[in-house]
């Protein structure tokens, strides 16, 4: 159904990777198209009265590949895509080739600014960039790394940077701060030792050893997939309860072997169990739900009485440690650099209070803190 609507400055008429419901002419005022990137936005360009938003619906484009934010008090209306997709296909042949023409013309404009924008993005690890260094380390530690028996790959500190930058043209700064939150998730750790020029100076990083590259690979695959795919970019945006729930998950298949499809089956009940102990939740479909929105797939099969829930560990562990890294490049970008000293945020569980000293978990029944030992029946006085 159509409609008019008027929007205040400052307010969305739609996000990036929204779905496309209505084709938007803007009756007056003018709005400003960007890209949200994380706590900013990067601005593309400036609409206003005549002008028209959402065409692409017609040719079968589904989300917003950017968002749009009222610059003025704005007057819209907005007809339903599907009304004008029947008026488009009933339209003169030569009329329908000129749309399709114009359109496909603004679609290539659009991602020549888009392209622009986002190499002006003066952030440390800029989103399009972020592929691009975890790929990189993928590569060349793959290529040129020693494969230990452990299945750990070492590489050599400064042949990883010369390397990366000769090869890839990664700047080896960007390639340190990426190595840095690798280590910080304990998913790499660094060889230290004296440079062989400064035997006198302080430790170095003389090496990187890769515990698991394949997490390495599984990151920047998914988000080179669902960041350059329109419309999928949602899916990179961390959801905090079902990332604990992906943890709940991992943890049951643990002491499980997968099977020869690498597949593990766990009890509903058990899982329902320790989310509830672990984070509070009532287990319920629409949680599995949100999982596959983020691209979290799982299986619930019947087997007899039990229902169990069937899933690819491997899969799910890429998945929770790509929200995991992608939480850290968040804080690289806002600091500037990667804290390796910064103290991990202790979880607390529902129903229990946080210690004023070391921020750990306790019962109102505790007069004394399990991990640091601090009163708490004197610091609650």
């Amino acid at each position: 159904m159509s409609q008019q609507k008027t929007y205040k400055k400052g307010e969305f008429l739609f996000r990036e990777g929204d779905k496309i419901s209505h084709l938007i002419f803007i009756q007056s005022g003018s709005v400003n198209t960007c890209l949200n990137r994380g706590k900013k936005n990067l601005d593309l360009f400036q609409m206003s009265t005549n002008q028209l938003l959402g065409e692409m619906a017609l040719f079968g484009q589904s989300t917003h590949n950017f968002s749009a934010i009222a610059a003025t008090e704005t007057k819209t209306f907005e007809a339903p895509v599907d009304a004008m997709k029947e008026q488009y296909e009933a339209a003169a042949p030569l009329f329908k080739i000129t749309i399709k023409s114009l359109s496909e013309r603004l679609k290539l404009a659009l991602s020549e600014v888009r392209s622009s924008r986002m190499e002006k993005d003066a952030s440390p690890c800029a989103e399009d960039q972020i592929a691009k260094v975890f790929g990189t380390l993928f590569h060349a530690s793959s290529h040129k790394g020693e494969k230990q028996k452990d299945g750990k790959v070492e590489m050599p500190w400064l042949q990883l940077k010369q390397y990366s930058m000769r090869v890839f043209g990664e700047s080896p700064k960007r390639l340190e701060q990426a190595c840095h939150i690798l280590v910080k998730l304990k998913l790499a750790e660094y060889s230290m030792g004296k440079a062989p020029d400064n035997p006198d100076g302080p430790d170095e990083i003389q090496a990187v050893t890769f515990k698991n590259l394949s997490i390495v690979e599984g990151f920047f695959e998914f988000y080179q997939y669902h960041y350059f795919k329109s419309g999928k970019s949602e899916i990179l945006k961390p959801d905090e309860t079902v990332s604990q729930l992906v943890e709940s998950i991992l943890k049951l298949a643990e002491p499980l072997t997968p099977d020869r499809f690498g597949l593990v089956q766990v009890p509903f009940t058990q899982l329902a169990e320790l989310a509830k102990f672990e984070i509070g939740l009532n287990l319920n479909n629409d949680h599995f739900t949100r999982m596959e929105n983020k691209g979290v797939m799982t299986k619930r099969r019947s087997v007899g009485d039990v229902v169990q829930i069937e899933f690819e560990p491997k899969e799910l562990r890429n998945i929770f440690f790509t929200w995991k890294i992608l939480r850290e490049i968040e804080k690289w970008n806002e600091k500037g650099f990667v804290d390796l000293d910064e103290k991990e945020e202790k979880k607390i569980k529902k129903g229990e209070c946080a210690c004023p000293q070391c921020g750990a978990g306790y019962k109102e029944t505790q007069k004394f803190c399990a991990e640091c030992g601090t009163n708490l029946v004197a610091k609650a006085s």
